[in-house]
Parts: C-alpha cells; structure tokens; sequence
C-alpha cells in the first residue's frame, strides 16, 4: 500500500493466492498504521470486494480498463518491475520478500520521484558538504550517493 501525495510505501506482502482472506488481513495490518482519511483505490477483482468502511478505509472502484485510474500504483509496480525484478532470477518467496524489502527502502528513503519536484518520499535532505560516498543498493545495481557529514 502507498501514500499517493508522497508516494510512500507503507507496507506490502507476498502471496500465491490473493484471495478475499488475504486481503482482509492487510486490511487490518494497516489498520494500526493509519492517521488519516485513507482510499482504496480498486480494480474489479472478487477478491476486493470488502466493506472498507469497517476499516475506516473509503472505497474507489476504477472503471473496467482504465488504469489510469489507479496510475500511482501502476507507476510503482512498473518502477519496480523495471528496476529491480527484471534483473533477478526469483527462486523464492524468501529472496522476493528480501528484494522488495531492500527496493522499497530505497523507493522510499534514497530515490527522486519526478511527481512530487525530484523529492524523496521520506524527505530526506541532502549535505552540502562532506566526503562523497556511495551505497550499492541491491548488490549493485543501483547505487545511492551521498555526503557523509564527519
């Protein structure tokens, strides 16, 4: 799930079957990390069809083939999709859950949005002074530079 005005990742999870259960138990596990008036915005699929009002959620259903409806979700996964899974051979839900892990927290933490004017979601400021340094970010494949303040 994402904030969609700072394009936050606040939480995700992995499975073979998203079935209605599934996505009931997200719903409560974001519960808790609410603080403000939260949509879901939808596609069509039964397994989405819940009372989100029970979860102080309020509920969007996009029309049938619009994604652009939903177009911060779909940038996410094609960002995700193009900059950290096309590069790796999944072999298992451990290895996903340890690659999108990694990726979110440099979604969220490192990485320029160019919908909200080249800032990082977890407004991270730059130093303007220091020794350049650089972070590989999942083995390398990206990398993250940054001045470390002494």
């Amino acid at each position: 799930m994402l904030t969609q005005g700072a394009r936050r990742i606040v939480q995700f999870a992995i499975t073979e079957n998203p079935v209605r259960e599934f996505v009931k138990q997200q719903m409560i596990d974001f519960e808790e990390k609410m603080d403000a008036t939260v949509y879901m915005i939808r596609d069509r699929a039964p397994e989405f069809f819940l009372d989100y009002s029970n979860y102080g959620i309020k509920d969007v259903c996009t029309s049938v083939k619009a994604p652009n409806m939903n177009s911060i979700a779909e940038r996410f996964i094609g960002s995700v999709r193009r900059e950290a899974l096309d590069y790796f051979l999944i072999l298992n839900k451990k290895q996903l859950k340890n690659i999108l892990t990694e990726y979110i927290d440099y979604y969220n933490s490192m990485r320029p949005h160019q919908g909200i004017g080249q800032g990082i979601p977890d407004g991270n400021t730059f130093n303007k002074e220091g020794t350049i340094k650089r972070k590989k970010v999942l083995g390398g494949l990206h990398s993250h530079y940054f001045r470390d303040v002494a």
